[in-house]
């Protein structure tokens, strides 16, 4: 396949922002089988819990996963290749794209053209999406599963509104809206707590 061996990095086109990054798309572009199955131990197991989360399945996740993979090895082969962001979260933002477009498109269980996968790592505003912290994008799915209750009042708390006032929006007392901002910021926190891939970000 004409395919430079790593450590031949010297020489590469692939530039990570990350150094076992570097390591592991060295390797990768080398087809090498233990590169490979470090970044599916690292990834996929957030994929399948993401994509459970959202109307899909465990062989979806897998599937999507395999998918992004292929694109990223042929990027690879091409080349230059440059990552800005962490390994991670690039094949996690590119598998939530393809799974988000599946379900608007009504498309769950057709397979994405490879082409269109790697359509997804040459958008203009990939950069951007990449951009929004992975903390955030937990944070935010956790924060929408809360009661509408809970969401205004947090919302209102976090916009700097006085207790006061979003007592009076609520036709409420002020000891009643403290009692009720704690406990939800209380579920929410423990809620994203107990997402596993709240652990993950916490070892990167």
């Amino acid at each position: 396949m004409g395919v430079t061996f790593f450590p031949n990095c010297y020489m590469s086109t692939i530039k990570a922002k990350y150094e076992e990054d570097q390591i592991l798309l060295e390797k990768v572009k080398a087809s090498d089988d233990q590169a490979l199955k470090a970044v599916y131990d690292q990834v996929l197991p957030s994929v399948i819990y993401w994509v459970s989360e959202n109307q899909g399945s465990e062989a979806d996740a897998r599937d999507l996963f395999q998918e992004a993979m292929i694109a990223l090895y042929r990027k690879l082969q091409a080349g230059p290749f440059e990552l800005s962001c962490r390994l991670k979260s690039y094949l996690r933002i590119i598998c939530r794209n393809l799974w988000l477009t599946r379900l608007r498109d009504g498309k769950k269980y057709q397979a994405s053209p490879l082409s269109d996968v790697e359509e997804y790592e040459l958008q203009a505003d990939m950069e951007a999406q990449i951009g929004q912290s992975e903390e955030e994008q937990l944070f935010f799915r956790h924060f929408d599963k809360l009661g509408e209750n809970c969401r205004q009042i947090l919302q209102w708390f976090f916009d700097k509104v006085a207790m006061s006032e979003i007592a009076r929006r609520l036709e409420s007392s002020e000891s009643y809206v403290k009692k009720r901002k704690f406990i939800c910021k209380e579920r929410l926190v423990k809620s994203i707590q107990n997402d596993p891939l709240f652990n993950e970000l916490k070892s990167d």
